[in-house]
């Protein structure tokens, strides 16, 4: 039977806490409400101090007023718990073996990360980690700290315990342990958009999905039809993903995904282009791909222009609008943007209203690289001749 992983730190509170942030024309003051209650219920439930603290700090401007009877609540429980879990380390130190101490000093890092001291965990966790010996105890460990580092978004955190935990694996991890850090790796190149290596890695997970501590299975569902969409083509979408029984089993739970996928897949761009909006609209709260919607529609834009494009060596402009269902000034901006940038290999007629395919040559293409290199080494050798000369 699998040990169940114990949810610290809760990314879904570091979900609310972003929410928070965002405009009311994206998430609305009522959504806002709600995501307060929720925040507020979970603080005082693990009793956390000092998130409650960053959040008055960080949302003071938007209505977030002390509780000062709250906060001596959260203070003298938080107190009443360090004194026991000392209490506990120093009986260990005295009294009981190496493995009681670090169990003690492993509880006392978990409290701070539960009541959101980030500083406090990290120094905690890497005095455990000097206290255990056992290659799996301590990849929970780093585990541990790659979450906290998703929670605070703190890149460095996640990729100095990233690779500790990859080399790790290499020694000798189990099943389990390698596949949840695959997720967390997936996930962290997600936020930092390699979607290319995020979607082989969400892919390869797939079938052995467990790390529910850090998204649940349809927001993996989710990221990963996403940045599949972005990374691989026909073949590998319609084998992987769109016929895969796994994606298959929850993807109309999910709002718009199936429309999105299937509406690219069938060339159905007006559909496309609908519920690619939708998803827009879903992405400006997620506060891992929020920094990156911009660009992900744009490249999505990009991806399906250039597919309908593959199909004709001249398609008319009006045609084209039609086929996406916008104007036909749009998409004459639109492509003269991407053609202008070397992102779509066409050009436009604009006195006839026609756009004519330029498939790069590949074969010239290859023929000039090899002419310009030639030239490099060329200018290079003559330069060494005459240093040898000399």
């Amino acid at each position: 039977m699998e040990e169940a992983i114990d949810i610290n730190p809760n990314l879904e509170l570091a979900q609310y806490k972003f929410q928070l942030t965002l405009p009311d024309s994206i998430f609305s003051s009522s959504e806002k409400s709600e995501v307060k209650k929720k925040l507020l219920a979970a603080i005082e439930e693990n009793k956390m101090t000092t998130f409650y603290q960053q959040l008055l700090q960080d949302h003071h401007q938007n209505g977030w007023e002390e509780d000062q009877a709250l906060l001596q609540k959260l203070k003298e429980a938080n107190e009443a718990t360090l004194t026991t879990l000392d209490e506990k380390i120093k009986d260990a130190e005295e009294n009981l073996g190496e493995n009681e101490l670090r169990e003690a000093l492993l509880a006392k890092a978990d409290f701070f990360t539960r009541i959101g001291d980030k500083e406090k965990a990290e120094v905690q966790y890497r005095k455990t980690m000097e206290k255990t010996v056992a290659l799996g105890q301590k990849l929970d460990i780093l585990f541990t700290l790659i979450r906290l580092g998703l929670f605070y978004r703190d890149n460095s955190l996640i990729t100095r315990n990233l690779e500790q935990a990859k080399s790790m694996v290499e020694e000798g991890g189990d099943w389990d342990r390698r596949n949840r850090l695959k997720t967390y790796e997936a996930l962290y190149a997600m936020s930092i958009r390699d979607f290319k290596k995020a979607a082989d890695i969400f892919l390869d997970t797939l079938a052995t999905f467990t790390s529910y501590e850090v998204l649940t299975y349809n927001t993996y569902i989710f990221y990963l039809v996403l940045v599949s969409l972005y990374a691989h083509d026909r073949v590998k979408l319609k084998t992987k993903v769109i016929d895969s029984p796994d994606i298959l089993s929850v993807i109309h739970e999910i709002p718009h995904l199936n429309d999105f996928l299937t509406s690219f897949y069938s060339s159905d761009y007006s559909r496309f282009f609908t519920s690619l909006a939708a998803i827009t609209s879903l992405l400006q709260t997620d506060r891992y791909m929020a920094q990156h919607v911009a660009y992900f529609c744009r490249e999505m834009r990009i991806k399906a222009y250039a597919q309908l494009l593959e199909s004709y060596s001249s398609v008319k402009l009006v045609s084209m609008a039609s086929h996406f269902g916008v104007s036909e000034e749009f998409i004459d901006r639109e492509l003269s943007r991407f053609v202008a940038a070397g992102r779509l290999h066409c050009k436009i007629d604009k006195v006839n209203g026609i756009v004519e395919t330029t498939r790069p040559d590949a074969r010239n293409a290859q023929y000039q690289s090899t002419i310009k290199q030639g030239d490099l080494l060329l200018t290079r050798i003559q330069k060494l001749s005459r240093v040898i000369n000399v």
